[in-house]
């Protein structure tokens, strides 16, 4: 694959063959050759189907042409990219050599694929501008028109699914990337064929119709994609994408709504509107209103109008991320500093449940005692027939790998939080949105927090962006209904915040489906159990929610204070004792 040269998007390839080694100038031949071709040797396969790219990307033939044979084997390189993907997608972030190879080889066949359709878009446009057609050419500028909208629909397309490769993979995109999607796309608005209906032109059933809808497209997955979320989030983002796109406005001129706006001439992605500057002539602006209203009004239990991808991938937490992505300033807030550490590091609200309990097992820390019985009715939803009852047996105990603390390097640091490195095998729970316990060293107390993002870096290393949320916290339990009379007890944490003279208590709990704003959940402190009622989401993620809360029971605030006064000093008199051993 060493053909896949880094300024791919920025050079124009040369036509330099008069004749394709494997088979005739024509779509026949092409059709007769793919036929010979054993799907099941999909190394060879792969490797037939990319030599061919490079040969028909190379020959000197109509752009027409051009695009025809490239479209008898593209369905062929889809199943070859399909099973490819299959081998790299959803697995460790650091891969082996042989993974490594795959992800190498379905890359370049995509960018190549990609490329073939840009320079078919880009020729024809030249010809179009620069050529004078007679009457009798009438037919040939009509089939170099339809080139140029077909091909630029096509290399729109295969951006997008590049750019979905790379974010599955947290890597960068390639330079010129951005640039040429740009350019696509003005030289679309410039010849008023941006909302052509390409289902029309072609007899297609795409679901994205036009050329504005696949560059929303495009624009959509590097919105929402901030290395934020995981890679199921990622695939479920792409599929709902197709129908997001038909709601994201492009147009050429600003409106009250333009949220993001794109300089064309810059190999940069969408900015935000407030944020463009000096350096930034806009020529491109973008609304999301209409996503941001469609997903608000189908939230929760109005979602009948949503698709069956819709429902299966906008979990709580991938809306929480959208909602907030279109609704708030994305801006750093905080500059970085260099500094040069190793911290401690552990991954998961069970694990840091249980280093906070002091190494304690969730069952243990409920103190339940062998005959315990919930004998109020008030304790929990009122049943008149039967008392609600729980079940210890699905508490499992965490093993050895899951608890392991590894330390890792910082590379610098904020207010809120750090970027690390991190090189070698990466653990399972290594992942965005995962809730982390963090130690500078033996003297200090662990910290609360979630891996906020993760890149690709270095050759066998990712760099990971933490985020802490609180310096006290204190181990508790949560009680969940599942029905009228059983529910079950999950790991939870208080934390406290003090800004400006003002505490903030907040709860985090696991990440399970049936929690949401504005519903009354049981907490279990030690001995004691209370009502509280779950107010606004501070943060959602696969891993957990964090809320804040107010008491059911004002009169219990004696307790719920007591327990965390008595957890803190615990925490800190424990940190103390360590360091004196």
């Amino acid at each position: 694959m060493d053909i896949n040269k880094p300024d791919i998007f920025q050079t124009t390839n040369e036509l330099k063959l008069d004749q394709l080694s494997f088979c005739q100038n024509s779509v026949k031949s092409i059709q007769q050759w793919s036929a010979t071709l054993e799907i099941h040797h999909l190394g060879d396969s792969a490797r037939s189907l990319f030599n061919a790219i490079i040969e028909i990307a190379e020959l000197k033939c109509q752009e027409t042409l051009r695009f025809d044979l490239i479209q008898t084997i593209h369905p062929l390189i889809d199943n070859i990219l399909n099973s490819l993907e299959k081998h790299f997608f959803n697995q460790s972030l650091i891969s082996d050599n042989r993974n490594k190879q795959i992800i190498e080889l379905a890359f370049s066949l995509r960018t190549h694929l990609s490329k073939i359709y840009i320079d078919i878009a880009q020729r024809s446009n030249q010809q179009l501008e620069n050529q004078s057609f007679s009457l009798f050419s009438f037919k040939l500028k009509k089939n170099l028109q339809t080139a140029r909208i077909v091909s630029t629909y096509y290399a729109l397309q295969q951006l997008s699914l590049l750019l979905y490769h790379q974010q599955m993979l947290y890597n960068t995109v390639l330079p010129g990337q951005w640039l040429i999607a740009h350019k696509l796309l003005d030289c679309a608005m410039k010849h008023n064929f941006n909302i052509d209906n390409i289902n029309q032109i072609l007899g297609t059933t795409h679901q994205i119709k036009n050329i504005n809808q696949a560059y929303a497209q495009l624009i959509l997955l590097d919105i929402f994609n901030t290395h934020q979320i995981r890679p199921a989030e990622i695939q479920g983002l792409y599929l709902c994408s197709f129908e997001w796109a038909k709601l994201i406005h492009i147009l050429p001129k600003e409106s009250t709504l333009s949220r993001y706006v794109v300089d064309s001439t810059k190999d940069h992605p969408p900015i935000y509107n407030t944020t463009s500057g000096n350096n930034c002539n806009p020529s491109i602006y973008i609304a999301t209103q209409a996503l941001l209203n469609y997903l608000n009004e189908n939230q929760g239990r109005k979602n009948e109008k949503l698709t069956a991808n819709e429902k299966l991938f906008l979990t709580p937490a991938l809306h929480f991320h959208i909602h907030n992505i279109l609704t708030n300033t994305a801006e750093r807030r905080h500059e970085r500093y260099e500094y040069n550490a190793r911290i401690k590091i552990c991954f998961g609200l069970s694990v840091a449940h249980f280093y906070l309990a002091k190494a304690k097992n969730f069952k243990e820390t409920l103190e339940l005692g062998a005959n315990y019985q919930l004998k109020s009715e008030s304790v929990f939803v009122d049943s008149h027939e039967n008392t609600p009852h729980f079940d210890l047996s699905s508490i499992k105990t965490i093993d050895r790998e899951s608890r392991k603390i590894h330390q890792v390097d910082v590379l610098d640091i904020s207010v809120s939080g750090y970027r690390i490195k991190w090189t070698g095998e990466t653990p399972a729970n290594l992942k965005t949105g995962e809730f982390i316990l963090v130690q500078e060293n033996s003297r200090s107390p662990w910290r609360g927090g979630v891996i906020r993002w993760i890149k690709q870096s270095t050759e066998q290393s990712l760099e990971i962006g933490l985020e802490i949320l609180a310096q006290e916290i204190a181990p508790c339990a949560c009680y969940l209904q599942i029905d009228r009379n059983t529910g079950h007890y999950h790991p939870a944490l208080i934390m406290q915040n003090a800004q400006l003279d003002e505490v903030s208590t907040t709860l985090i709990l696991p990440g399970i489906g049936i929690l949401k704003d504005k519903q009354s959940i049981q907490l279990r402190l030690g001995q004691d159990e209370l009502k509280v009622f779950l107010m606004k989401p501070l943060l959602i993620t696969q891993s957990f929610m964090r809320f804040d809360f107010e008491l059911l029971n004002e009169q219990q605030r004696p307790v719920l204070d007591n327990f965390i006064h008595k957890q803190f000093n615990e925490v800190k008199h424990h940190d103390l004792w360590e360091t004196l051993k």
